[in-house]
């Protein structure tokens, strides 16, 4: 979200629901063209993250969620830490994830960058599997029936569908609204409906396919209000109400405010986290030596077809 922005909801649909989806799926798209062209071997993480960001807040959208920025094993919730120096790799395979949101209405879309050269099958099983997914879309599937096209193709080109990770329905503020799309045929399945938004991601993995929490964690969320005598702990967690109370956030956005005061904020948010009042989001990732390839866009469920937001 944007700092400062009032959050309002109302129990009537939105006549303008459909164009601030598509708003938020503009700038999220060009948002992440524009982070694909910053990866480059010797870029500094930190920098394109900040960079891709500012450009979001000032093309008019705010933040749905920290820029992803994964890299090899790594499928998702990886976002520098505040003047992180890690820098890209010439061999890295790496995810970037953007998400935006108009008005509350949300843009969610990632892509891969190969910059070895060497895995454009490994690329291409994520794009054609979205690609095919998106192309029986319409109101009246069953999600089951994406995620077999997703599976099935991803298997296709040999790798693995990777099975804990998946789409998610979109509502206003609300990233993971709801109904779930798994990258693997489940018989767990719901039926679409005109008007869904729904971000369809697979993933493609060389690994088992299956990712897991590791100790790496930059990405959290607001969860409530705690009790607490540490003075720094209750200004960030203001902090954090007053400004990110509906969708994740970086801790880097949060430390700004806190430059001199590095450890007791560090302490303030393990203390926060300990009491719940937060919730940390770990980077996710397959085997040690696998690669792992996104693609994500975010769709409106028409009567015949969808409409793609985030081109």
């Amino acid at each position: 979200m944007k700092e400062d922005e009032e959050v309002e909801w109302s129990e009537e649909e939105d006549p303008h629901k459909i164009e601030n989806y598509l708003k938020a799926g503009k700038v999220a798209g060009e948002a992440r063209k524009k982070a694909a062209s910053l990866v480059k071997p010797g870029k500094n993480v930190f920098e394109l993250a900040e960079e891709v960001e500012a450009w979001i807040l000032k093309q008019g959208c705010g933040w749905s969620f920290p820029v992803n920025i994964s890299i090899n094993n790594q499928a998702a919730h990886y976002t520098p830490k505040l003047n992180d120096e890690l820098v890209f790799n010439e061999n890295d395979v790496v995810k970037v994830d953007v998400g935006t949101h108009y008005n509350g209405y949300i843009g969610d879309t990632a892509e891969t960058v190969d910059l070895s050269g060497e895995n454009g099958k490994l690329v291409e099983a994520s794009e054609m599997a979205l690609e095919n997914a998106l192309s029986i879309v319409k109101a009246g599937v069953g999600s089951h029936e994406i995620s077999r096209e997703i599976e099935k193709t991803i298997k296709s080109y040999g790798f693995k569908s990777v099975e804990n990770l998946g789409g998610h329905m979109l509502e206003q503020y609300e990233l993971h609204a709801g109904y779930y799309v798994p990258n693997v045929e489940s018989s767990d399945s719901w039926e679409l409906e005109e008007g869904f938004a729904i971000a369809i991601e697979p993933f493609a993995s060389t690994g088992r396919g299956y990712v897991r929490e590791g100790t790496y964690t930059e990405i959290f969320s607001y969860e409530g209000d705690v009790l607490t005598r540490n003075n720094v702990a209750r200004k960030v967690l203001e902090k954090i109400k007053n400004n990110f109370s509906t969708m994740p956030f970086a801790e880097r956005w949060i430390a700004k405010d806190f430059k001199g005061n590095e450890f007791q904020f560090k302490l303030a948010m393990r203390e926060l986290l300990k009491l719940g009042a937060i919730k940390g989001y770990p980077v996710l990732q397959d085997d040690k030596n696998s690669l792992v390839s996104q693609r994500e866009n975010t769709i409106i469920v028409e009567k015949d077809s969808c409409k793609i937001t985030t081109v």
